[in-house]
């Protein structure tokens, strides 16, 4: 016997993980003046397990894009959803919790906590998700193995670290 519950999954299911639809984003300059179109008309679908790669020219409004998919920022105009529902019905309270359960995301810039350990920057959105210790360690163990870092796990960043921008690299391996 199916019930709403059941139905509700296969629908889920069936959709697509992230749909943008006619998606805009206009920028003012500072005190009203030039409106700059970042974003015209986007529209695409992302299935799960598929990959897709935004690429385009400096300035092109890929930062644009990915911060509105990220819900950083909201558009003018057009609509995001994921896993099947609209992202600007989200309340902005709700808003961080509902990034740290459904999106990943590296920053260009360096956004780690210099004072923590490797493995606290990691624990961070666990804990912040109300995760107990022994599941933490439990999930980070193979995965740190498979990256050949657990010995860097209790360094703080300063000594695992080689850059200071995204591609870093970990030293230690």
């Amino acid at each position: 016997m199916y019930n709403d519950t059941v139905i509700e999954r296969q629908e889920v299911m069936n959709m697509a993980l992230l749909d943008v639809n006619n998606l805009k984003k206009i920028y003012t300059t500072r005190f009203g003046g030039t409106q700059v179109e970042a974003l015209r008309n986007v529209n695409f679908s992302v299935e799960p397990r598929e990959y897709v790669a935004i690429m385009g020219e400096s300035g092109s409004g890929k930062t644009t894009l990915l911060n509105i998919l990220a819900a950083l920022d909201r558009p003018t105009s057009g609509k995001v959803f994921l896993k099947g529902r609209e992202l600007g019905t989200i309340k902005e309270k709700e808003m961080a919790a509902f990034r740290r359960q459904n999106l990943g995301f590296v920053f260009q810039d360096f956004n780690l906590l210099d004072t923590f350990s490797l493995q606290d920057n990691i624990f961070l959105p666990l804990v912040l998700s109300g995760k107990k210790y022994p599941e933490m360690a439990r999930r980070l163990e193979p995965i740190a193995a498979s990256l050949g870092i657990e010995k860097l796990l209790k360094n703080f960043l300063t000594r695992c670290l080689a850059g200071k921008n995204n591609g870093q690299q970990l030293q230690g391996r």
